[in-house]
C-alpha cells in the first residue's frame, strides 16, 4: 500500500504546489535578487561581486540562482561576455578548498572518506555533494566557504572578471575566459581569484574547524569498535574449550568482548533463521536470531527483564532484558489471524519478570489443526546495536539452555 500511495500522494501535493506556489515565488524572488545585484553593480562592481560570492551557495540551495541565468545568457549574446554572474566562480573553489582542509583536519574516518571525492568533484564544478553532504551538516565550514567566496567574488568584481562563451564547469570553464583576441589578462584574473579564494578557504578551515563533540564521539566509538574487532581477530587463533553448545568461535569472542547470554524460551528443535518459511523473518530484516520448532506449549522469559509488548492476540511477545537487548518471540507463523484463540497469557504487558518465568502458554495441537506453522522465531530486534549475535550450535535446546550470545 505504501509503495503505491506514498509516491502518488507526494506528487498529488507537490506538483500543484510547485506550479501554483513555489514556482511563482521562486521566479519572483530570483528575478528580484538578480535585479538587485545589477543595481548594486552600477554603484560598485566589487561590492556586487562580493554579494554574489557571499550568497551564491545559499541561492543554489533554494533554487534562486536561476534568476541570474537569463542575465548571463543575455550578456553573452549582446555584450559578448558576462561579468554579472561570474563572481560565483569563486564559490566553486571555496567549497573545494574547505572540504580539502576538512580531509586533513578531521579524525572522523567517514567524513575523511567523503571529503576527498567531494573535493575532486568540486574542482570539476559539481559542488552539491560537498554542500549537502559535508558543509551544511557541519555548519561552520559552510559559513567559511561563503566568506571565502565573498572575498573571491569581490576580487573578481573589482577586476571586471568575464566569461566570453557558455559551457564548461569548474576547471573546464577556464578556456571560456580567454579573451576573443587571444589575450590572457582575463584568464590570469580567473587563476588569481581561484588562488586567493582557495588559500583563504583552506587556511580558515584549518584554523577554525574542529570536530564537534558528536563527531568526536562517533570517531571514538568507531575506534573502539575497530579495536574490538582487532582483538577479536587476534583471539580467534586461541584454543578455547567449547561449552553449552555455542561453539569455539563464540567462546573466543565472549572472552574478549562483553557478552549477554540469552536463554531459550522454549524446548524444541533449533532452526536456522534463513530456513524459516516466512521471508520477513528469514531475511533477517527484523533482527538476527534463530527459529525453534516447539515441543511443548510454554514460553518462558529468556533473561531478567520487562515484558515490553504483549500483543492483544498473544501470539508474540516483545521482551527487553536488563542489559538492553530487545527480543521478539513470535509463536508460530501468521498466528495473528487466530485472534488469541489457543493462547493464554501468564503475565501482562509492562511486568518485570525473572529468567525462566512462564510468559505465555499455547495449544500446539489447536494451532496445527487450524493449519498454522509452529516455527517460532526468536529475534534480537536491535541487533544493529551490537557487534554480533551468535546462535547456538546445538540442534536441540531445552528451556533455559543458552540460545544466543550478544556481543559488543
Amino acid at each position: 500500500v505504501k509503495f503505491f500511495f506514498v509516491p502518488m500522494l507526494t506528487l498529488l501535493v507537490s506538483i500543484p504546489a510547485g506550479f501554483l506556489l513555489i514556482g511563482p515565488l521562486a521566479t519572483f524572488g530570483s528575478t528580484l535578487i538578480a535585479q538587485g545585484v545589477m543595481t548594486v553593480r552600477n554603484f560598485s562592481p566589487m561590492l556586487a561581486g562580493a554579494l554574489v560570492g557571499l550568497t551564491w551557495q545559499i541561492l543554489v540551495i533554494f533554487g534562486l540562482h536561476w534568476g541570474f541565468i537569463p542575465v548571463y545568457i543575455n550578456n553573452i549574446m549582446t555584450n559578448g561576455y558576462d561579468n554579472v554572474m561570474m563572481p560565483f566562480f569563486a564559490c566553486t573553489f571555496a567549497t573545494s578548498a574547505v572540504v580539502l582542509a576538512i580531509f586533513f583536519k578531521t579524525k572522523n574516518r567517514q567524513l575523511k572518506e567523503m571529503a576527498l571525492p567531494n573535493f575532486i568533484s568540486g574542482i570539476f564544478g559539481v559542488t552539491e555533494p560537498a554542500i549537502y553532504g559535508i558543509l551544511l551538516p557541519l555548519k561552520k565550514p559552510f559559513i567559511i566557504s561563503c566568506i571565502a567566496g565573498c572575498i573571491g567574488g569581490g576580487f573578481y568584481g573589482a577586476f571586471n572578471f568575464r566569461k566570453f562563451m557558455m559551457g564548461g564547469m569548474g576547471i573546464f570553464e577556464f578556456p571560456a575566459m580567454i579573451e576573443p583576441d587571444g589575450g590572457m589578462g582575463n584568464l590570469i584574473v580567473a587563476l588569481a581569484g581561484v588562488a586567493i579564494t582557495m588559500v583563504i578557504a583552506f587556511a580558515a578551515t584549518m584554523i577554525f574547524y574542529k570536530d564537534d563533540k558528536k563527531t568526536a564521539e562517533e570517531t571514538a566509538t568507531g575506534d573502539r569498535r575497530a579495536e574490538g574487532r582487532t582483538a577479536e581477530a587476534e583471539g580467534a587463533s586461541e584454543t578455547v574449550s567449547e561449552t553449552d553448545g555455542v561453539g569455539k568461535k563464540a567462546e573466543t569472542r565472549a572472552a574478549l568482548l562483553h557478552q549477554t547470554q540469552l536463554y531459550s524460551p522454549l524446548r524444541g528443535r533449533v532452526l536456522k533463521l534463513e530456513t524459516l518459511k516466512d521471508d520477513a523473518f528469514a531475511s533477517g530484516v527484523l533482527g538476527k536470531g534463530v527459529g525453534i520448532w516447539p515441543e511443548e506449549g510454554n514460553v518462558y522469559a529468556p533473561a531478567d527483564g520487562v515484558v515490553s509488548v504483549l500483543f492483544p492476540t498473544l501470539h508474540a511477545i516483545g521482551f527487553s532484558t536488563d542489559e538492553g537487548v530487545e527480543l521478539l518471540i513470535h509463536i508460530g507463523l501468521d498466528t495473528v489471524q487466530l485472534n488469541g484463540e489457543g493462547f493464554q497469557a501468564r503475565v501482562a504487558q509492562g511486568d518485570r519478570v525473572k529468567k525462566g518465568q512462564l510468559l505465555v502458554s499455547f495449544d500446539m495441537a489447536f494451532i496445527e489443526e487450524k493449519g498454522y506453522c509452529l516455527e517460532t522465531p526468536v529475534l534480537v530486534t536491535n541487533s544493529d546495536d551490537y557487534l554480533e549475535v551468535v546462535e547456538t550450535a546445538a540442534e536441540h535446546v531445552a528451556q533455559g539452555d543458552v540460545l544466543l550470545k550478544v556481543l559488543k
